[in-house]
């Protein structure tokens, strides 16, 4: 198993939609966002980013984070949304995914508020 040719496959939408969206795209990108509090939290000492529990607040990160958080963002719509393109199964599951990330990349602008 190279990473390399799995984060290709995704990236082109050779993953399947629901492998794509619900291992990629959720629990990977929760990972990942996790990673980047830690990392407020520990190397720029940003606690600002509780104020708002439940609601996590983006637009208090640091701008290198933002942009970690910018470039995999882009980086998972794009491989989802390409799954999407090349799924053939029911036409709602194609449909609810590719408006989840119209919304996601309606909210990405958030962060630089």
């Amino acid at each position: 198993m190279n990473i390399q040719i799995k984060l290709e496959d995704f990236w082109q939408g050779k993953i399947p939609l629901w492998k794509s969206y619900w291992i990629v795209g959720e629990l990977i990108n929760g990972i990942i966002v996790v990673i980047i509090f830690n990392i407020e939290l520990k190397f720029f000492n940003n606690t600002k980013l509780f104020q708002n529990i439940p609601l996590l607040s983006f637009n208090n990160l640091h701008f290198i984070n933002k942009l970690i958080l910018l470039a995999w963002t882009i980086f998972i719509t794009v491989g989802i949304w390409r799954s999407a393109e090349n799924y053939r199964g029911r036409f709602i599951w194609t449909t609810l995914a590719l408006i989840v990330l119209s919304y996601r990349l309606f909210i990405l602008k958030e962060i630089f508020y």
